[in-house]
């Protein structure tokens, strides 16, 4: 009897710590929307999400553990109501519950749902109780094939998708990334290209062809050596 106890305390005590981390995370998510609202980063917003759905599932892990007792089977009954307030209760429960007296027992101790939800839930029930077993054993074929197709196609987009990953990483690389920035760098600045010392020695001449003399300089001077020879005779000089 004891190592229940031990074991059961040592099960609340796990239970009541993911419970107040999962608290401690909402609230967190709860200020930074209300002082960012819709400026907020929404992979801030995505991480806070991802960071509560882990404590959530760590918290079903334990609860689901083989060695958790099922806490469904003991019942939570107060050993003592007191209307004077309590300041250990009022820690715990954040200044909401000043004293466990009898206008919170019911509350706190609850093990039905709220009045609202009791006549929403004997409403639905008396509904059903109307309806036909035939018509609502067809509904109910009618739901589940619809429920299937839907998850035909949830499972189908899956597989692509998984199909799609899987081809894209296993194709071969055709390029690399180092090699192209080289290349662009070689083309664009010169880098790694080696420069040739040139060897010592004198300096190749280049060979000039020998001037011409153009033929049209020798018709002018003939010309006019044969007109200075013809002034020189004079046909009345007799």
């Amino acid at each position: 009897m004891q190592r229940e106890e031990r074991v059961m305390d040592a099960t609340l005590d796990a239970v009541l710590q993911r419970v107040v981390d999962i608290k401690g995370s909402l609230q967190e998510l709860l200020v930074k929307i209300e002082r960012e609202g819709e400026q907020g980063d929404w992979p801030s917003y995505l991480n806070s999400f991802s960071v509560i759905s882990a404590q959530i599932y760590t918290l079903m892990k334990l609860l689901k553990n083989e060695k958790t007792p099922i806490l469904r089977n003991y019942l939570t009954l107060p050993l003592q109501l007191n209307a004077e307030s309590d300041e250990k209760l009022l820690v715990a429960t954040e200044g909401r519950v000043p004293s466990f007296s009898h206008d919170f027992v019911p509350n706190m101790l609850r093990t039905k749902p709220e009045p609202d939800m009791e006549q929403k839930h004997q409403a639905l029930e008396a509904k059903m109780a109307q309806v036909n077993s035939d018509t609502a054993q067809k509904q109910i074929n009618i739901h589940n094939r619809v429920v299937k197709h839907v998850m035909d196609l949830v499972n189908t987009a899956r597989e692509e998708w998984e199909t799609e990953t899987a081809a894209r990483t296993s194709q071969p690389q055709t390029c690399s990334l180092n090699e192209t920035q080289i290349l662009v760098a070689a083309l664009g600045t010169g880098k790694g290209f080696k420069i040739r010392a040139q060897p010592p020695g004198p300096s190749p001449t280049i060979q000039q062809p020998p001037p011409q003399i153009s033929t049209a300089s020798k018709a002018v001077s003939a010309v006019k050596t044969n007109i200075k020879a013809a002034t020189s005779i004079h046909p009345y000089s007799r």
